[in-house]
C-alpha cells in the first residue's frame, strides 16, 4: 500500500510540474507528433544577409485529407506578441481514413529586420479544412529558441 502512495505522489508531482513525455496528440485525435520533444531546443544560425535560419525535424501520424498536414512556427516576443518563423504544409504516408505517417525536416526562417531568435518559440502542426480554412487537430509543440553567432 506505500508503494503505491509513493508512486501516486510521483505521478502527480510530475504533472503539476508540467513534465510530460510521449507523443502529444491533438484533442480530436488525427494528429501525434512524436518530435520534436516539448522544450526542444531550436539553434538559429546568423546569416550573410542578417536573416537567422534553422531547422527542426517533425515525426509523427495523422489521419488528413489527401495526406496533408500543415505546420508554422512562431517566436514569443511578449506575452502578446508572435512573429513567424515559417510556415508551410507536408505530405504523409496516407491519406485519411488510413492513418500516416511522417517524418519531415522543417526550415526555420527570422529575418533581419526582426530580433535574433531568443527564448519561447512553438512549432504548430495541423490540419487545414478543406471547407472552410480553418486549423483543426491543432498540436502545439513548445521549443526553446537560441541564436548562434
Amino acid at each position: 500500500m506505500r508503494r503505491s502512495t509513493v508512486l501516486l505522489l510521483f505521478i502527480l508531482l510530475l504533472s503539476i510540474a508540467g513534465c510530460s513525455s510521449g507523443p502529444m496528440e491533438s484533442h480530436e485525435g488525427n494528429v501525434k507528433v512524436t518530435l520534436p520533444a516539448r522544450q526542444e531546443t531550436v539553434t538559429f544560425v546568423k546569416q550573410v544577409d542578417g536573416s537567422w535560419k534553422s531547422s527542426v525535424r517533425t515525426t509523427g501520424s495523422a489521419r488528413a485529407f489527401e495526406a496533408t498536414v500543415s505546420w508554422e512556427a512562431m517566436q514569443q516576443l511578449s506575452p502578446d506578441v508572435l512573429t513567424s518563423l515559417g510556415q508551410g504544409s507536408f505530405m504523409t504516408s496516407a491519406g485519411a481514413p488510413e492513418f500516416g505517417t511522417f517524418d519531415q525536416t522543417l526550415m526555420l526562417v527570422s529575418a533581419a529586420s526582426e530580433p535574433a531568435p531568443d527564448g519561447k518559440g512553438t512549432l504548430r502542426i495541423f490540419i487545414t479544412s478543406m471547407k472552410d480554412g480553418s486549423q483543426q487537430d491543432i498540436v502545439d509543440i513548445p521549443v526553446v529558441l537560441t541564436s548562434a553567432p
